[in-house]
């Protein structure tokens, strides 16, 4: 919710110095389809949406030839940014006369996930008399597993399906600033 209030925020600067900019610059000079393509392709990769995840790791080593048993358990924390490739628009039409133009978005995508290894925390580590402590190479393997357990699961959150919406959003209001009135955007 604080960053959807972020994005809101950075999206109405950012409409408002372009709407500033256009009304300086309105007096018969008219905004050509290369340099609308080239400013939101100069947004590059645009985070709409940041989402963090924690993740409880529970692993435990029992093996047939071992005697006793090896069990840890470990917390982590990811920050995942979701959102879109500006650099990958299209605009197949624009109208200027009718003031209309379609723009075809690519699809949302992971922009960033972090795992910082001061938010991996080893909770509980229960060994054996005759078992040793999990070694460093056994605990990074398991952090491997719960980035993996993390990628599985922003599926089940939408997150790139919520970074289209916001990116769709965003560049509604943005193009209307140069005087557009209908404005299609899909995703491809």
């Amino acid at each position: 919710m604080k960053i959807n209030k972020i994005i809101l925020v950075f999206s109405l600067l950012f409409i408002s110095l372009f709407t500033s900019c256009n009304k300086n610059n309105e007096s018969e000079e008219q905004v050509d389809e290369g340099k609308i393509v080239e400013q939101m392709k100069s947004l590059s990769s645009l985070g709409t949406v940041e989402y963090s995840f924690s993740k409880l790791i529970k692993c435990s080593d029992e093996q047939i030839y071992s005697i006793g048993e090896r069990k840890i358990m470990m917390s982590c924390k990811a920050y995942v940014k979701a959102g879109v490739n500006f650099e990958k628009i299209s605009v197949p039409n624009i109208d200027f006369k009718n003031k209309s133009i379609e723009i075809i978005l690519p699809k949302g995508e992971v922009i960033l996930m972090n795992i910082p290894a001061e938010d991996i925390k080893i909770e509980n580590e229960k060994t054996g008399f005759f078992r040793g402590s999990f070694s460093n190479i056994e605990i990074q393997n398991i952090q491997v597993l719960a980035e993996k357990e993390i990628s599985q699961k922003l599926k089940d959150f939408n997150i790139t399906d919520k970074a289209e919406a916001n990116a769709t959003i965003f560049l509604d209001k943005w193009i209307r600033t140069f005087g557009f009135k209908n404005v299609k955007i899909s995703t491809k």
